[in-house]
């Protein structure tokens, strides 16, 4: 009889812990959305798809479903058409340009969730994010809304070095007039020996780096800037009549052709059609092998250099109830800045990495011409924000939507400079 019970015991227990282990067998993944705009062919798109593809590979317990938008433009449509009908993203990538309405709307209706208590307990994930990221982004009340997995080093332009050769360019200009000259002397250079080669090709988006420097260089009080207080730039707006007029002597030297984009720059300046490719550091993976390319920071104050480091815009998490969603999304965003992804985003992208424990001179000879790029970089003087920190997002709106046709002639720089002064006092 006691066999019998020890028997029917040991067949309940067997059961019991048979029924617990299907159970956590079969328990449902969670589910986590992301939405970003790494969906085009190109190369770096393809390798962040696949790193992001790689988390869920390695967290069987997360479902990962990507909405890859082929541009930043097509992402803020789908995003702003979710939050119109009350849909939050778990989480959103806002890499890119000019993604700032919809991250106010998210943090102001509080539908982006605040991150620094997460990384007020966590000191893996504290240690990973860039300095940059947690100065800038943090607000007054001590709240963190956005996380980028990589940094934004520019502020200068690549250069063609056999075109500067043949032009007998020997140094790199460090005042506007200086640069000036050097577009002279190529274009003196291209129309004697027939080249048919521009100093410059520009996206309108390009004279926003040329102005944030420009409003820079005619900074009195060079002391500010190299604290970088970017504030201390943008309220000179209401000078920009001096920048101006030198952006019209450099737009005569460029390619001028309407509606073109960075593709259109960097096609230029591979086809040996241009001398210079105003660009940041990540363009390094983008110029052509054939092409011997240089790096160099514009033009600032004569034995001053400026250049621009930021964390921009990266991912947003949604203030969702679902604690679960919450817990996967911010394991996903420190599986990006942990260090084999950040070596991967390095290695297949050429972007900079975020997390401050990646040191790049182990890649210097890997890598030469990026390498090459960032430490011009981080050997400038003092820094300023890329354009998208620098400058409010409806001002860039205005300034690229016009930009063009002021420099054309078919916009009245009178109400330009109206319609940015309205804008900034807004």
């Amino acid at each position: 009889m006691k066999l019998k019970k020890a028997a029917l015991a040991g067949l309940s227990l067997f059961l019991l812990l048979g029924i617990s282990g299907c159970t956590k067998q079969n328990e449902e993944p969670v589910e986590l959305t992301l939405m970003h705009g790494w969906g085009s062919t190109e190369d770096d798109h393809v390798a962040m798809r696949n790193i992001y593809m790689d988390y869920e590979k390695e967290n069987p317990n997360v479902k990962l479903n990507l909405v890859s938008m082929p541009s930043g433009s097509e992402l803020l449509r789908k995003v702003e058409d979710m939050l119109m009908v009350g849909d939050i993203p778990d989480l959103v990538f806002l890499g890119g340009t000019r993604n700032g309405m919809v991250y106010d709307f998210m943090v102001e209706k509080n539908l982006a969730l605040n991150l620094m208590p997460y990384i007020e307990k966590d000191p893996e994930l504290k240690k990973s994010l860039a300095p940059v990221n947690l100065n800038y982004w943090t607000t007054e009340k001590g709240e963190i809304y956005t996380i980028s997995d990589v940094l934004h080093l520019s502020g200068g332009y690549w250069y063609n070095k056999e075109i500067f050769d043949q032009v007998g360019i020997r140094r790199i200009p460090e005042t506007w007039e200086e640069f000036l000259d050097v577009c002279r002397k190529i274009k003196r250079w291209s129309d004697r020996e027939g080249k048919r080669v521009k100093c410059l090709q520009m996206p309108s988006e390009a004279y926003l780096y040329l102005m944030g420097h420009m409003l820079a260089s005619g900074q009195e009080n060079t002391q500010e800037i190299m604290q970088n207080r970017s504030d201390s730039i943008l309220p000179s707006l209401k000078k920009l009549d001096q920048p101006l007029m030198l952006l019209k002597d450099l737009y005569s030297f460029t390619i001028a052709e309407n509606d073109y984009s960075y593709r259109d720059d960097t096609s230029s300046f591979n086809k040996g059609k241009s001398a210079m490719y105003i660009n940041g550091s990540w363009a390094a993976p983008m110029i052509s092998e054939k092409i011997d390319a240089g790096y160099a920071l514009l033009p600032f104050k004569k034995g001053i250099t400026l250049s621009c480091e930021s964390a921009c815009l990266g991912y947003v998490l949604g203030n969702t109830e679902d604690e679960k969603k919450r817990e996967a999304a911010i394991d996903f965003v420190k599986y990006m800045l942990s260090k084999p992804v950040q070596e991967r985003i390095l290695r297949e992208t050429e972007q900079m990495p975020a997390n401050p424990e990646i040191d790049l001179g182990d890649y210097a000879e890997e890598m030469p011409r990026f390498y090459h790029a960032v430490e011009v970089v981080k050997e400038a003087d003092c820094r300023i924000e890329v354009p998208d920190n620098l400058w409010p997002v409806h001002i860039q709106e205005i300034f690229t939507e016009s930009i063009q046709e002021v420099l054309l002639g078919k916009k009245e720089e009178t109400a330009f400079l109206r319609e940015l002064s309205e804008a900034r006092e807004k």
